[in-house]
């Protein structure tokens, strides 16, 4: 029986550019969508990902891991979204094979988890590592609603980098210098009468085969101030960023930013899987595969 291991990557090590080697080799996924999520650097003293080798230590797949910092309710804990789940073909059944062994060297890290798996992953993770399997949902939003034209704007959006960042709490600046140089749109809503009402969102643009561009919002700061001001400014961030759609992953209804009653469809399901998470903890999609 053949043995594999894992052994972890970190962006100093001598295995970095073995691993990218394999990588760009790799006829599974895309190589310059993977580039996109393990060339962060949340953490760099935390791995980019793990790869998979034999007793010859030959490549023969890659698990990314994306460290880093998070903070709930004042306390910091580590979080990692894990992602690119890379196996080649001939050595799946001896990977699968080796059960609850396989993966240790990943979850001996002290961490909160966070994956959206393949099915086959899903039993695996359920199984041996005791995760706990949830339905994300996705809402989708059209924009150019007539209720949404008519509404007496009160509200202004500022993307000015010195402007948010004088604006932000300590957790609020964090999250914006840790996607600074990433492709999001990170900007303020601001109340033009009361200049202490307002909400920094992450948001990103990205094309779906059922609609044309999205704009998927990755973080609100404050949920129910963005829903109940929802029509107010949803037009003024249409014509800015030229969508038409919104949308938003979330697990609970009262956590998802857009309002029920302004969705075009019913809400549609994917299985995640989660491990360790904070208590009280607001699930977003930030520090993910997400945010690319």
């Amino acid at each position: 029986m053949s043995h594999l291991k894992l052994e972890p990557v970190y962006f100093n090590s001598d295995l970095k550019k073995k691993t990218f080697d394999y990588l760009k080799s790799q006829k599974y996924l895309k190589y310059k969508e993977i580039k996109k999520f393990i060339n962060n650097k949340f953490l760099s003293d935390y791995p980019f990902g793990f790869i998979i080798l034999d007793e010859n230590k030959e490549i023969f797949g890659f698990l990314g891991t994306m460290f880093s910092s998070r903070f709930n309710a004042d306390n910091s804990y580590i979080y990692c979204n894990l992602h690119t789940w890379i196996i080649n073909e001939e050595k799946r059944y001896f990977f699968f094979s080796e059960g609850e062994k396989i993966l240790d060297p990943i979850f001996k890290y002290k961490a909160s988890f966070f994956a959206k798996p393949v099915k086959g992953l899903i039993r695996l993770f359920k199984r041996y590592y005791k995760m706990e399997s949830l339905n994300m949902k996705y809402r989708i939003s059209f924009l150019l609603k007539p209720s949404n034209l008519l509404l007496n704007k009160k509200f202004e959006i500022i993307d000015d980098e010195e402007t948010i960042l004088k604006e932000l709490n300590h957790d609020d600046k964090k999250i914006f210098n840790d996607h600074k140089n990433m492709s999001c749109y990170k900007f303020l809503i601001c109340s033009e009468e009361a200049k202490n009402k307002k909400v920094f969102v992450v948001a990103l643009k990205k094309r779906k085969k059922f609609v044309l561009n999205v704009l998927e919002l990755i973080y609100v700061s404050n949920t129910e101030f963005f829903k109940t001001n929802w029509k107010s400014f949803i037009f003024d961030i249409c014509k800015k960023y030229r969508i038409l759609f919104c949308a938003n992953n979330y697990l609970k209804p009262e956590d998802c930013y857009i309002p029920e009653k302004e969705k075009i469809l019913k809400d549609l399901n994917n299985k995640i899987v989660i491990k360790n998470l904070p208590g009280k903890f607001k699930f977003d999609t930030l520090y993910s595969e997400f945010v690319y």
